[in-house]
């Protein structure tokens, strides 16, 4: 198996908790279940309703603060515009955004299907806990960079794995059968440069931010 994101072959070893072959790429550190892991939409829906994902929810809140505070902030005085894609069934993120005073649309394929980015692009793209959801990493990075503008920034959470196969296995975030995509910083910066972008910050836990090139 080839890896998805560079094109190398990536290692085979199987999940026996969740019972799939899954791959590690050594040359970008993609890990990936295989696609008979993926399940149904329906499936997937019933996991998302289970979540807790409200203002009430001050952990929750927090999550956001901090990723605002650390891949946003600094950074504000050249955003206007923002899209959340992703929402989930609460638009908490876009809210919060809102509040800050950024002119705010939000996107998720289950509970908000209005597709508000057509014919428009942005300052901000923010993506928090979805992309390890998507099988087919390279066509949402396009479609970001379509939606950005020139020097828009895109801000992404997502938990980062080790790059080590016996800790992915006894690793708690893969064990969500709507996860099937993990990345390092690594992965995101081969995954900027395939789309234009560069990789302006980074943490080692889950939070990475990328920016459009002016010119591409």
């Amino acid at each position: 198996m080839n890896c998805k994101i560079c094109q190398e072959p990536a290692a085979s070893f199987y999940d026996d908790y969740m019972k799939c072959q899954t791959y590690h790429c050594r040359a970008c550190a993609f890990i990936f279940k295989d696609d008979e892991a993926i399940i149904s939409t329906e499936k997937e829906l019933k996991v998302y309703q289970q979540h807790n994902n409200t203002e009430e929810n001050l952990g929750y809140v927090a999550m956001f603060q901090d990723f605002i505070d650390k891949t946003i902030t600094p950074h504000k005085e050249h955003i206007m515009t923002a899209l959340d894609f992703g929402s989930g069934p609460n638009p908490v993120l876009a809210r919060i955004l809102e509040r800050d005073g950024f002119v705010t649309d939000h996107y998720d394929k289950f509970f908000s299907t209005e597709k508000a980015y057509e014919n428009k692009r942005y300052d901000l793209i923010t993506s928090t806990e979805v992309i390890e959801h998507i099988s087919d990493v390279q066509s949402v990075m396009a479609f970001f960079a379509q939606h950005l503008n020139a020097g828009g920034y895109l801000a992404l959470m997502t938990q980062f794995h080790a790059d080590d196969e016996e800790a992915y296995l006894n690793w708690w975030y893969r064990r969500d059968p709507t996860h099937i995509s993990f990345f390092r910083p690594h992965t995101f910066k081969i995954l900027a440069q395939q789309h234009g972008m560069k990789c302006l910050y980074h943490d080692d836990t889950k939070l990475v931010l990328l920016q459009k090139e002016r010119v591409f």
